[in-house]
Order: structure tokens, then C-alpha cells, then sequence
């Protein structure tokens, strides 16, 4: 039977956390990474706009001009269709940038089938009388052989031959989960993806491992504690980088602790869900819900701060992302061109927010005091 608990050798011992680095710095376009509903069925996290196949390749192509070479998408995107969508979009325009220098990553844990509950869903979801993506059956699968099944199916959609990375994608933290079992201990035993994932690279079919998980802690989402519990449990060497979602931004830092850990063990952090799914870029949503009153009384002192030095809110959701050492890329949606330019406004814009804001912000009660800040500047 999976397993239904921790294994007995992983220790949680509360103990005097080590402070989390930062420092104030300037990204570039190459530390950009074009996240999974840039591709889907929707737009901008939180904004929930339809977009097209042109609509896609118009992005893409703004994409690779403005110098962005990460994608990151997963089978739950879209129920499979981000993937095909993305690679359509870099068969039609990948032209653009340099051969190899593109890097698509997608992710493990989830598979889809079509409604007869077997038939992997494979390429073509817009051909006439193919069920729709709401049709579609997921199945959660942390074996090694659903990892490996996985990214066959993926592939195929994406009619790639490889992709740069593989992540193991929100185990105990998705709409399958229902307590019964561990999916982040079969995900790390010996028969788990995290076992799949490792041979792979150690045979050259991927050159990156990763996780994607939400480090916030909501109601409804967010698993700080299995994220750490996953890379302790999974072993040294095991993740090249962590994808770490909605714990991080200016209304929340739930995921701190999983910044620490990432960098007292070496790992690369993917810093995503900057703008908190939508209310800290103009949108009405926190965490894929209706904001609550706090989270909207919390923007809005945020975005009278940022008007107080002359910045956009956007810009500094931006520059508190990248505050930790530990963070590497940052993981955006974008659906259109025109969002593609802002992105990258807002990139540019957050490399002159001073030290001293954050020190300010701290004064209002915005930030809490074991949040850690960057020295004076």
C-alpha cells in the first residue's frame, strides 16, 4: 500500500532557523521565465482571459525578442493543452533565438486521460470531436513509472524530442488529494518520480530536476511544510531548482522557511506567484480566490507606498521577489505581447527600488520583523 505518513527517518525538530540572505539587485530578461498560463487556457495569473493559438505565437515571439529562453508549463495546465500550445508556438517561432537556447521545462505527478478514463490524451485537442479540456480525467501519479509515462505523454504533445527539466508538481497540495495517502513519500521512495527523475538525468534525457509546489499556507492552498519535508526526504543532489509559488510576494511569506532551506542546501529558487495571483498587478483575485478585505486593505497601503517614491506596484512586487540571494529566475504569465513589454517595464523599473523602502514598509506594519532586509544602500 503507498504510504500514509512521513518515513520514519525524516525529523522536524523546530530549531533556530538560519536568516534568509538578501540584497537588492537588477535581473535581466534572462532570468525571466515564461510561466505555464502564458500558454493555457487563460491569461495573466488571476486574470482569466482567453487567448488563441496566434495569441500564443504573437507572445512567444515578443518572448524570445525581448530575450526571455525559460518556459516552464505542466500537463495540469490547460489539461494538457498549455504543453501542446507552447510547442506549437516554438515550432511556428523558435526560429528566433539561437539553436539550443531555448530551455522548456514541464512537470511530473499528474496525468491525463480522455473521458474513457485510459486513452492518454495526446496531441490535437482542437480537432473536431475531441472532448474538451473540462472532459478531460486527471490522475495523480509520484511513481517512477507515472514520471516516466509522463513525460513520454508530454512530449508528444509538445511534439519536442526533449525538454531541458522535469519538476515534480504539488504533491499533497492539488484538487486529487484527499489525505489518504503520502504522495510526497511515493514521490521519495525508491519506486518514486524523485528515482525517475535522477536516472534521467543521469542518463542525459533531462539535464534539470525540479519541484513546483505553492509555499504559501491558505485554507485551500499551500504546503510549505511537504515542500521541505520533499527536499530533506528526497535526499542531497536530488533538485537542481525549486519552483515555489504564492509564499513569497509582498502579501505574503508563508514560504520563507523554504527559501532557507533551498539555500542552505545549494537549490536554485524559482520564485512564481509574485503578484499573488492577480491583486498586486490590477486583478480582484489573492491565491486563485476573490481577495479578501485584509488582502485588499493590505494592496492598497502597498500601492500608496509605492506611489509615495514614484513606482509602480507591479515594480515593486518585483524587486521584494528578487530580494533573496537564493532566487534565480523569476516565473511570470504572460499571455500577450503588450503584457510582455509591461513584464519587462516592470523588471527594469523594480532594479531602482532603494533598501530604504523596505525599511519603510516595515514602519507601516506591512512587512513583519523576521522578514529579512537588504542592508543600506
Amino acid at each position: 500500500h503507498p504510504p500514509t505518513h512521513p518515513p520514519a527517518h525524516v525529523t522536524f525538530a523546530r530549531t533556530m532557523a538560519a536568516p534568509l540572505s538578501v540584497e537588492c539587485r537588477a535581473l535581466g530578461p534572462g532570468d525571466v521565465v515564461a510561466g505555464g498560463c502564458t500558454f493555457g487556457t487563460t491569461g495573466a495569473p488571476g486574470m482569466h482571459e482567453r487567448i488563441t493559438q496566434e495569441d500564443c505565437d504573437a507572445c512567444m515571439s515578443a518572448l524570445l525578442a525581448a530575450g526571455v529562453r525559460e518556459f516552464d508549463t505542466a500537463p495540469w495546465y490547460g489539461a494538457g493543452t498549455s504543453e501542446e500550445r507552447m510547442g506549437r508556438s516554438l515550432a511556428n517561432t523558435a526560429s528566433a533565438a539561437a539553436p539550443g537556447a531555448v530551455r522548456v521545462f514541464t512537470k511530473v505527478g499528474r496525468l491525463y486521460v480522455e473521458p474513457d478514463g485510459v486513452t492518454p490524451c495526446g496531441p490535437g485537442y482542437d480537432a473536431p470531436g475531441r472532448a474538451t479540456a473540462d472532459e478531460r480525467i486527471v490522475l495523480n501519479d509520484y511513481t517512477a513509472a507515472g514520471a516516466k509515462r509522463s513525460l513520454k505523454e508530454s512530449l508528444a504533445r509538445m511534439g519536442l524530442d526533449s525538454v531541458y527539466g522535469l519538476r515534480i508538481h504539488d504533491p499533497n497540495d492539488n484538487n486529487k488529494y484527499d489525505g489518504t495517502v503520502d504522495e510526497v513519500a511515493i514521490a521519495a521512495a525508491e519506486a518514486g518520480a524523485c528515482t525517475a527523475l535522477r536516472e534521467l538525468r543521469q542518463e542525459g534525457v533531462i539535464k534539470h530536476v525540479g519541484l513546483g509546489m505553492n509555499c504559501n499556507k491558505e485554507a485551500h492552498q499551500g504546503a510549505p511544510e511537504d515542500i521541505i519535508r520533499l527536499i530533506r526526504s528526497a535526499g542531497p543532489g536530488t533538485f537542481d531548482s525549486a519552483l515555489l509559488a504564492g509564499g513569497w510576494n509582498l502579501l505574503s511569506q508563508a514560504g520563507q522557511q523554504c527559501l532557507v532551506e533551498c539555500e542552505q542546501q545549494g537549490i536554485d529558487v524559482y520564485i512564481a506567484g509574485i503578484y499573488a495571483s492577480g491583486l498586486l498587478v490590477g486583478g480582484s483575485t489573492y491565491a486563485y480566490m476573490a481577495a479578501p478585505q485584509e488582502m485588499v486593505d493590505k494592496t492598497q497601503k502597498w500601492r500608496d507606498l509605492a506611489q509615495k517614491h514614484n513606482f509602480s506596484l507591479p515594480a515593486l512586487a518585483w524587486a521584494f521577489a528578487t530580494l533573496p540571494k537564493c532566487v534565480k529566475k523569476v516565473v511570470v504569465g504572460m499571455a500577450t505581447k503588450a503584457q510582455v513589454e509591461e513584464t519587462m517595464g516592470y523588471m527594469r523599473e523594480a532594479s531602482r527600488v532603494p533598501a530604504s523602502l523596505w525599511t519603510e514598509a516595515r514602519e507601516l506594519g506591512l512587512l513583519a520583523a523576521d522578514v529579512p532586509l537588504p542592508p543600506p544602500q
